[in-house]
C-alpha cells in the first residue's frame, strides 16, 4: 500500500517532512505549492524542495497556476534541480485562492485546463500529475474535468472526493471513487478522511485499483499512522522515544528559523492543535502547549506529556 503525505501550507514544509520520515511508513512527500508573484517564483518555495534538505526522501513539488507560462517556469526550475514529477494542484478551497480562478476555483473551466495542458505537454518532459477536488460549486464538475484529463499525459490524478465550498466541513464523498476510477484513463489515488488504519484498509479493499492514499490530517494527528495503516506497531517505550524525537526536532529547526520566542510559541501551538489528538486527553494537552509563555516552559511542558501522558495514537 503506498502512502503520501499531502502538500499542507503552512505544516508539511521539509523539517515537518524529515522529522516525520524518522518515523517511517510514508512513501512520498508533496510539497505545499510552489508560489508564484508577479510571474516570478518565491526563491523561498524552492529552497523548501532543495534536494540537500530533503535526503532520504521522495519529494514531489507542487504548483498552483492557471497559464502554461507559469506552470512550464515551475517545471523548469523544479527539473533542474532534478525532479521527475510536478503536481498542479487543482484542489486549494480557500476562497481567496478560488476566485482566482486557481486551485479548486479552475475546475468550472475545463477549456481552460484542456488548454494549458496542451500547451505544456508541447513544451515540458517533466511528467505531470493532478490533486483535484470534485468541483467549486457543484460535485458535477468533476466529469468535464476528467474527460479533459484524459485527452492529455498525465501520470496520476489524486482525488478529495469534496467540493471548494465544503472547504474540510461535513464527509468526503467517498461512494463517488469507484465511478472516476473507471471512468478515468489515467491512475487514481484517493485523499480524504483517513484518519484510522481500519478506514485505509477498507478504501483499499473496496477500491484495489487505487493507485495510492494520499493522508494530510490524519498524519498531523497521528504521527505514526502511516506505520499503523503498513500492520507496523511499536511498544509504547519505542512510540514515546520517537515521539519525542519528532516534536523536538521540529521545534529545535523552528527555533533556529523563526525570530523571537512568541513567533515560535505561535507557530508549535498549531501543530498541537493536531498532535495533541495523539493523548487521551487532548483538550487538556493543547491546552497546556497553549498556555506556554516562554521556550523554557514549552520545552518542560512538552516533555511532561510525550513522556508521561496516556498515548492514544
Amino acid at each position: 500500500m503506498r502512502i503520501s503525505l499531502a502538500p499542507m501550507q503552512g505544516f508539511s514544509d521539509r523539517i515537518y517532512r524529515t522529522a516525520l520520515s524518522h518515523i517511517g511508513g510514508v512513501d512520498a512527500y508533496y510539497a505545499p505549492y510552489i508560489k508564484i508573484e508577479g510571474g516570478q517564483i518565491k526563491p523561498k518555495s524552492l529552497a523548501d524542495i532543495a534536494p540537500d534538505q530533503n535526503a532520504g526522501m521522495t519529494v514531489v513539488p507542487q504548483v498552483m497556476a492557471n497559464t502554461s507560462a507559469d506552470i512550464l517556469q515551475v517545471a523548469e526550475s523544479v527539473a533542474a534541480m532534478g525532479y521527475a514529477e510536478l503536481n498542479w494542484n487543482l484542489g486549494c478551497p480557500f476562497p481567496m485562492v478560488a476566485k482566482r480562478q486557481l486551485g479548486a476555483g479552475l475546475l468550472p473551466y475545463p477549456a481552460i485546463i484542456d488548454q494549458v495542458l496542451t500547451e505544456y505537454e508541447a513544451q515540458s518532459d517533466v511528467a505531470l500529475s493532478v490533486k483535484m477536488r470534485l468541483g467549486y460549486l457543484s460535485a458535477d464538475e468533476v466529469w468535464p474535468v476528467i474527460d479533459v484529463l484524459n485527452r492529455h499525459k498525465i501520470k496520476e490524478i489524486i482525488v478529495h472526493p469534496r467540493i471548494a465550498k465544503q472547504m474540510y466541513g461535513g464527509e468526503a464523498d467517498k461512494s463517488v471513487v469507484p465511478a472516476i476510477i473507471a471512468k478515468s484513463a489515467h491512475p487514481v489515488a484517493y485523499n480524504g478522511d483517513i484518519v484510522t488504519a481500519e478506514q485505509a484498509q477498507k478504501m483499499m479493499a473496496d477500491n484495489p485499483a487505487i493507485s495510492q492514499l494520499m493522508i494530510g490530517r490524519g498524519l498531523l494527528s497521528n504521527s505514526f499512522l502511516a506505520s499503523q495503516i503498513k500492520g507496523v506497531e511499536t511498544n509504547i517505550f519505542v512510540k514515546r522515544n520517537q515521539l519525542m524525537g519528532f516534536v523536538g526536532t521540529i521545534a529545535e529547526k523552528q527555533l533556529d528559523r523563526l525570530q523571537g520566542a512568541g513567533h515560535f510559541l505561535q507557530k508549535m501551538t498549531t501543530y498541537w492543535e493536531y498532535w495533541s489528538q495523539m493523548f487521551a486527553d487532548a483538550h487538556r494537552a493543547f491546552k497546556t502547549v497553549k498556555k506556554c509563555r516562554s521556550v523554557e516552559e514549552y520545552t518542560d511542558k512538552v516533555q511532561d506529556i510525550v513522556l508521561g501522558w496516556e498515548i492514544v495514537a
